[in-house]
């Protein structure tokens, strides 16, 4: 196929087609540096011997100034409604904090269609889109007109500017809010995020008082309010780094990062928020809050964190100190079948760890505490008690009686 040059494409657009400035030019948009189609559309007209080394800003006609020629049977006169579409998305951001946008277009469904002969007839070379042009025009108005920036990355909210017959209205795409933090749990009781009530699934019944829900509260919840309620966003969602057990406390400051969906309000005081936090519960403190991106919750999710533990363990029969020594013979590499308190929602399968460090205490005749430092995934209270020997080596076969963790707390979490 012969591809023809600049000036025999626009020869034949010319005289066979009534395109405005706009459509002309778009058949030579990659052409040039730092002109708008219009420009191009004049500079074609204007020169007989065009080249593609003619689209400079020298070439543009003193006079020229963002217009329509009439009768243009491309564009379907969108260009003259750019007033109309600029007010309609800034009218539809006036709800929001927002310092970055982005603009998408849906141009009228006979455009699109006439965007295709022409294409077919005339070829792609130098051409882009009419969505692209209109989506830069009005995201290049917006700018002018009020205080924010086109991003193309991380925009707060994405304008979908729908200029199809019938439809003519500006849908917001609102981006979340997404603040990192860690945190400490203090409570036995709780779990980290909500859980629906294993009778009603979360619609209300006799056995959770109506609530739908299995515990009271979770650390979510206590963490999430005040940033609902500043944000004025519509819920909330909790990405942890891993969780604890619900009977674990967690001293090792847990990553986490809080997504606050469809926010009206983008500019928090995270340090005011967090000091709320910390004084309206017990249960739980925050640390570090800060705004993130959308990566950070896939990360500390994908992150496989080595933990240290401290385990309050009680044994069936009594031990002597010369027994508990052989505890340390569990540091290397353990086997752990798929426990079965989680096997219901965990895949069966054998895991390999590595138990880094262990030390201990005795406490009692019947009672010692336990320090564990462990590769990400361990099960703690299946290293002491063994899970029936799911888990090999563990502590209850090592001192030669069956031993419970009977408390458990994270201590440490790698960062």
């Amino acid at each position: 196929m012969n591809i023809p040059s600049a000036e025999e494409k626009r020869d034949h657009l010319v005289e066979n087609e009534s395109l405005c400035d706009h459509c002309l030019g778009r058949q030579f948009a990659q052409l040039g540096h730092g002109l708008e189609n219009f420009e191009r559309g004049l500079i074609a007209r204007e020169i007989d011997d065009l080249d593609e080394d003619s689209f400079e800003e020298e070439n543009v006609p003193e006079d020229a100034q963002q217009g329509h020629r009439c009768g243009c049977n491309a564009c379907g006169l969108v260009f003259e409604e750019l007033d109309h579409w600029v007010t309609m998305v800034i009218d539809s951001f006036d709800r929001y904090e927002l310092e970055t946008f982005l603009i998408g277009i849906r141009p009228p469904e006979d455009v699109v269609s006439r965007e295709d002969e022409l294409w077919g007839e005339y070829g792609t070379e130098f051409t882009e889109p009419i969505k692209t042009e209109l989506s830069r025009l009005i995201g290049k108005r917006i700018e002018d007109e009020i205080d924010v920036t086109v991003d193309f990355e991380r925009a707060d909210i994405m304008a979908v500017v729908d200029m199809r017959d019938g439809k003519e209205r500006v849908e917001l795409q609102v981006n979340s809010v997404l603040i990192y933090g860690q945190y400490n749990k203090y409570s036995r009781e709780i779990p980290q995020t909500e859980w629906h009530c294993r009778k009603c699934r979360g619609s209300g019944c006799d056995q959770c008082d109506w609530t739908g829900k299995q515990y009271p509260t979770s650390v979510q919840e206590e963490i999430q309010e005040p940033f609902i309620r500043e944000s004025k966003a519509i819920e909330a969602k909790f990405h942890g780094g891993g969780r604890e057990d619900v009977d674990a406390k967690c001293f090792g400051k847990r990553e986490f990062v809080l997504e606050l969906i469809e926010p009206l309000n983008r500019n928090l005081d995270l340090e005011e928020i967090q000091e709320e936090v910390n004084e309206s519960t017990d249960k739980v403190e925050v640390f570090e809050m800060q705004y993130t991106h959308k990566d950070k919750a896939a990360d500390i999710k994908q992150k496989h964190a080595d933990k240290k533990y401290r385990a309050q363990v009680e044994t069936e029969e009594e031990f002597s100190e010369e027994d508990l020594k052989n505890i340390s013979e569990v540091v290397g590499e353990i086997e752990q079948e798929t426990p079965e308190r989680v096997e219901h929602r965990r895949a069966e399968k054998v895991r390999k760890r590595e138990v880094y460090d262990v030390s201990f205490e005795k406490t009692g005749e019947k009672r010692f505490e336990l320090e564990v430092k462990a590769e990400a995934g361990t099960y703690i209270k299946e290293l002491i008690h063994g899970d029936e020997g799911r888990t090999q080596p563990n502590i209850s076969d090592l001192i030669g009686t069956s031993a419970e963790c009977v408390q458990l707390d994270v201590i440490w979490i790698e960062k």
